[in-house]
């Protein structure tokens, strides 16, 4: 475009020399009516944004939110006004940006998959994709020519190179979804949209909690995940448990409550006995479907009380473990209550 730009002031003769000024003049009068019908987002920065050209200064669009300066993991990020094309490098971001009614114009899938998480429907339609998180299309991402580009550190090998096609906004990968949305609340300037999320989350949680306690009472419930490497048990660090032994209030058997900081713990079919849960949540999906298998047709497992009772239950760890956006969150919270309320 600057070069086109270029090429025409050389030529700026005759006619063309005419038309140049005369677009100077339209543009000097579309910025005095712009600027008497009261400014948007760009305001800050001198010049009326397209955004602001557009439409109105309305509730959704506050003349006063911008310019935002955002503390990340990479320093300090002043945005002067609202962007208009965001590019994510998490689906999570994606995820956040629907809730409060906003879309990215491009964001990652995960990785295996051909198109964005099932769960979001339609929602994404228009949003190009731009690769996978583990591997980022740069090239895709260069196309889009971004405004902002919003990552975590997950991704710190592509920082160098994301940083460069636009300002790049880097979020720690294990960050609350709530802290995360606060985030997004100020640069999509919906603060009034993500109070309502997060408010419409606390109180179902807050519901569910006094629900399932009067249920389960002192029944212990555990979450575990087969793999190849052995039966992965998760605790209350790790982003899931948080959700159940935080959010709903689940209690954790003793072994549960040992995992620690590391989120996690891995341990041999031969020890499964040792959580001594009353319920257990079984996290399986096509990467280790083959373990899952073999897991509940083992003899230690179909021995366990919560086997015979059918107390034990099946959900897919690509929604319960690989997506933290309040959407994604709010359907495990569902399946989790579904499960735990609507059985035996």
């Amino acid at each position: 475009m600057k070069t086109g730009m270029k090429a025409r002031a050389a030529g700026g003769r005759g006619m063309a020399a005419y038309k140049s000024r005369l677009g100077v003049a339209w543009m000097l009068v579309l910025v005095v009516i712009l600027t008497a019908c009261g400014g948007g987002a760009g305001a800050d920065t001198g010049k009326p944004s397209a955004a602001a050209a557009q439409t109105p200064v309305n509730a959704e669009t506050s003349a006063g939110a911008f310019p935002v300066t955002l503390q990340h993991m990479k320093g300090e990020l002043v945005l002067k006004e609202k962007p208009k094309k965001i590019a994510v490098l998490d689906v999570k971001f994606l995820d956040q940006m629907l809730a409060v009614g906003e879309k990215p114009a491009g964001s990652v899938i995960a990785g295996g998959s051909t198109d964005f998480p099932e769960y979001l429907g339609d929602q994404p339609n228009g949003v190009q994709v731009l690769g996978t998180r583990d591997e980022p299309n740069l090239e895709a991402i260069l196309s889009l020519d971004p405004d902002l580009i919003i990552m975590t550190d997950f991704q710190e090998k592509q920082y160098e190179s994301v940083s460069k096609i636009a300002p790049t906004l880097v979020l720690d990968f294990y960050e609350d979804w709530r802290d995360t949305l606060t985030t997004v609340a100020k640069i999509t300037d919906k603060p009034a949209e993500a109070e309502a999320v997060r408010q419409a989350y606390e109180d179902k949680v807050a519901g569910l909690k006094t629900k399932l306690s009067e249920k389960l009472g002192d029944e212990t419930v555990a979450l575990i995940r087969p793999r190849k490497e052995g039966i992965r048990i998760h605790g209350i660090e790790h982003r899931t448990g948080g959700i159940l032994y935080r959010d709903l209030g689940l209690n954790m058997p003793p072994l549960v409550e040992e995992v620690g900081a590391e989120g996690s713990l891995e341990i041999s079919m031969e020890e499964v006995p040792g959580i001594g849960a009353d319920r257990y949540f079984v996290l399986s999906d096509e990467l280790f479907a083959a373990e899952a298998e073999a897991m509940v047709n083992n003899p230690v497992w179909t021995s366990l009380d919560a086997v015979k009772n059918n107390r034990t239950y099946d959900v897919n760890s690509t929604l319960w473990i690989a997506y933290y956006g309040p959407l994604a969150i709010d359907l495990i919270v569902d399946e989790a209550a579904e499960a735990l309320l609507g059985t035996n």
